[in-house]
């Protein structure tokens, strides 16, 4: 955005009247509070006044047409930037109802790195005003060669993002809208907006896609067998069944119109000259058109046959192949070690974890199964538990494909609690079995199970909650404390991070030329029970809703059954996914969350199958936090 003083966005006209372009000229920035009121906490940026009438910042990289829902620079509670919406109730068309259910699910649903970020709304006799987060642009407007040099940092976006991650990150804001029951119902380029962040962990974008517009959507009532779809979505951007009103509401709509954005992003970021960079809808330019060729069966697009053909989108695809977890020539080697670290007892005696053992004794079966050497610690304190880890680090693993280490234990983020009723941070015991640290791991998987809460909320139907203090029939084992507020931290010394292994030593591992390509922290996946900030289940007498649910799905998977087809296995990022589905079969108040740095895919295979009945009555409300 403009440095402050200065403007180079598009003047708008008076909040009364259409926005008109202007000239960028110097201005003193003045905010003004878009109603009267000292609760006011709104500030729109005044460039000046016409006739007595105040003129303001309008943010004018959105639709080129007129605009019934202009958009304005402003701040919240006056230091905050933000993108003021101004809704006229009156002219626009948009009936409280449909205000109202945008302002729920902005409220509902804004806990998500693709979704638009809510403030705060106002509203005078006029008008309403919905404050969000501010961002770059929309991916329209990014693409849109009219643009070319309009876009603040729009080179790096691209460079960065590229046509892969633009899609992955849009089709996850809109998958976590169908996972709540809602159906958008106006998916479009320009609904998908471009916000820069600041890197966080591991990662090295900080340019993030971001879902927004939620006028037009609604959401599916599971009670009813049927649901009428209305009609909606933007000209051109609509599937064919989405203007009969009698069809159901689903949400394959948006799928059919999400698949029109892939062609639209895939064409202009393509290196093919034919396509000149210019994004394409695949069923024409021309809105009047492409609302008739959506509707027709025979249209080419239908025949596989699309009028654009995106190419060298990316760089040359590089095949991704499986781990070599199973050597299937030297079969004195073991596809992994397991190790359990299983904190059942604690010295405060209120602080024990029932049900743990059932967890511990499903781990080991599950990996047994599945060729593995399980060794399980009970109870360590705080000490004995980096101590082992260090231990586990030095030795030699040329005779085994992966390691698994699992973690069973309350727990504050990246935390977990040990017998002495101290915290070990889970990041800083990882990077244990870093290149410099375990090179006989290096290029093989390293799994880390973290079966603990990461906070004190709770999620309900509805929304976000601090967690309840007692529970009917519930013994509540999690002691909450000032520590559990915030978050833990690491602090890599050089010791931690130092290339100990010169190169001639790699190339006699045999590891060199992986390591060329690969940084030193690589091949790792962690998989939490729960979200940073939440707390995660246990039944006291059956073992936690993650653990229990994890090590049915590895077993229905890999249990010694040949996938069907001549396929491979599912590798284990798909198997995790099915994990969340059986978790909300018995309790879907629970979201498990795994971060990967991998550069292959993960798959087991063999072994037996151990039956765990996750349908059983006795998972109803008994449940309490581990």
């Amino acid at each position: 955005m403009a440095e402050k003083g200065r403007r180079t966005l598009e003047e708008g006209a008076p909040l009364i009247k259409k926005p008109k372009e202007t000239t960028s000229i110097d201005i003193e920035e003045i905010r003004e509070p878009v109603r009267q009121g000292h609760d006011c906490k709104l500030f729109c940026i005044c460039t000046g006044k016409e006739n007595n009438v105040s003129k303001y910042l309008y943010i004018s990289h959105f639709p080129k047409k007129e605009n019934k829902r202009p958009i304005y620079k402003g701040y919240y509670n006056c230091d905050v930037p933000v993108a003021i919406v101004r809704i006229d109730p009156i002219h626009s068309g948009t009936t409280k109802t449909e205000i109202d259910r945008e302002l729920l699910i902005l409220k509902e649903l804004e806990l998500h790195e693709n979704f638009i970020r809510y403030f705060i709304h106002e509203e005078n006799e006029n008008f309403v005003f919905i404050a969000t987060e501010l961002c770059l642009c929309s991916v329209a407007d990014l693409l849109d060669p009219a643009l070319e040099g309009k876009i603040p940092m729009a080179e790096k976006i691209r460079e960065e993002l590229r046509a892969k991650e633009i899609l992955r990150q849009a089709t996850n804001g809109l998958n976590y809208l169908h996972q709540n029951n809602f159906v958008h119902r106006n998916i479009k380029p320009n609904n998908f907006l471009i916000k820069e962040i600041n890197k966080t962990g591991n990662s090295t974008c900080r340019f993030a896609v971001k879902i927004t517009d939620f006028r037009l959507t609604r959401k599916l009532d599971l009670h009813k067998s049927s649901q009428s779809s209305g009609s909606a979505a933007s000209e051109g951007w609509e599937a064919p069944e989405s203007r009969k009103k009698e069809e159901d509401l689903n949400s394959k709509m948006d799928v059919f119109i999400l698949g029109c954005f892939y062609h639209y992003v895939l064409i202009a970021l393509s290196k093919n000259e034919v396509n000149k960079r210019k994004p394409r809808h695949p069923f024409g330019d021309d809105e009047f058109r492409r609302r008739i060729c959506i509707t027709q069966e025979n249209y080419s697009v239908y025949k596989g046959q699309l009028p654009f053909v995106p190419s060298d989108t990316e760089e040359e695809r590089v095949p991704c192949e499986d781990y070599k977890i199973y050597d299937n020539e030297d079969k004195t080697k073991k596809p992994g070690l397991c190790v359990i670290f299983n904190q059942k007892t604690f010295k405060d005696p209120n602080q024990n974890r029932e049900g743990s053992n059932q967890d511990r004794d499903a781990l080991k079966v599950t990996f047994n199964g599945l060729g593995f050497t399980t060794k399980v610690h009970e109870n360590l304190a705080s000490f004995d538990v980096k101590n082992e880890i260090e231990n586990l680090a030095k030795r030699d693993f040329n005779d085994y494909g992966c390691l698994v280490v699992c973690f069973l234990s309350h727990g504050i983020e990246n935390a977990i609690l040990c017998y002495d009723g101290r915290y070990v941070n889970t990041n800083e015991l990882k990077y244990k079995f870093s290149l410099g640290n375990c090179p006989s791991l290096y290029g093989k998987p390293k799994i880390f199970i973290i079966q603990a809460c990461q906070g004190y909320l709770e999620q309900s139907q509805t929304g976000i909650l601090r967690r309840r203090r007692s529970l009917p029939n519930v013994r509540d084992l999690h002691l909450i404390d000032q520590q559990e507020s915030s978050s833990s931290t690491v602090q890599l010394t050089n010791k931690d991070t130092k290339h100990t292994y010169e190169i001639e030593e790699l190339k006699k591992l045999k590891i060199w030329d992986y390591a060329k390509k690969n940084p030193p922290l690589m091949d790792f996946l962690t998989i939490n029970a729960t979200l940073p900030g939440f707390v995660s289940y246990r039944h006291i007498y059956y073992g936690t809703f993650f653990v229990q649910a994890l090590c049915k799905t590895l077993d229905e998977e890999y249990s010694g059954k040949k996938p069907v087809d001549g396929t491979n296995h599912m590798d284990l990022e798909g198997v995790l996914r099915r994990v969340q589905l059986n978790i909300n079969r018995i309790y879907p108040r629970q979201t498990l969350l795994w971060e990967a740095c991998l550069s292959k895919y993960i798959r087991f295979r063999g072994g037996e199958t151990k039956d765990i009945d996750l349908t059983s009555s006795n998972w109803k409300g008994d449940s309490v936090s581990s």
